[in-house]
């Protein structure tokens, strides 16, 4: 009898299992309430250079449910350059997996703490969270991003209801703190071949053609 319906009993006790999974997650669901560059007081994201930003972000439990303090983080945040403000409906983003950011020392235990529900007393708090990351304007498709965008970034196994509250979004037309700073597509000197290069270049072309004709 067991060997005959062995195989039902595993995907029955699979399918509850999962069913409980679902349970225990909750209603938990993380908002990123804001985002701010907060330095250099002066951003300009030219093509092909790295720049290091500095900005906060704050978070908090929207679900009912608490998140009690472990010894992991809840949730963890990436920076992505986008062409739409809404990121999910984003047609370019990159780089795929986000730019990873440093989180200052003195934040990193709230990403572990905990976070009780909206409907606590008291209810959640709202937890600041300052970090800095080493961005690039891409080459391709320079002029089309627009906007630079943080995103929490949540392990399936804390759950969370929703995700269109996990991402804020500045524009690139703007100085901190109205925007991100400024886009500029074009070629800087580091990313310009140098005049000198450039003769090696030309006389490394020409010379063949020389010794031919001779």
């Amino acid at each position: 009898m067991y060997i005959m319906f062995g195989r039902f009993d595993v995907v029955s006790w699979l399918v509850v299992m999962c069913i409980g999974v679902q349970i225990s997650l909750g209603d938990v669901d993380f908002a990123l309430t804001s985002y701010e560059v907060t330095g250099p007081d002066l951003v300009d994201y030219r093509l092909g250079e790295d720049v290091i930003i500095n900005a906060t972000v704050k978070v908090k439990n929207v679900g009912s449910d608490d998140v009690s303090s472990g010894p992991t983080n809840h949730f963890g945040l990436r920076l992505y350059f986008s062409n739409n403000i809404n990121l999910e409906d984003a047609t370019l983003h990159t780089p795929s997996t986000g730019y990873d950011v440093d989180v200052d020392d003195s934040d990193r235990d709230k990403m572990k703490g905990g976070f009780p529900g909206s409907t606590s007393n008291p209810p959640s708090p709202v937890r600041q969270i300052s970090f800095s990351a080493n961005v690039t304007m891409p080459f391709y498709n320079c002029t089309q991003y627009s906007h630079l965008c943080t995103k929490l970034k949540i392990p399936v196994s804390n759950g969370n209801d929703g995700t269109d509250n996990n991402f804020h979004c500045l524009a690139l037309i703007a100085q901190p703190p109205l925007g991100a700073g400024f886009r500029d597509c074009r070629p800087s000197s580091s990313t310009l071949v140098s005049p000198s290069l450039y003769n090696v270049m030309i006389i490394g072309l020409l010379l063949p053609m020389v010794l031919l004709v001779v």
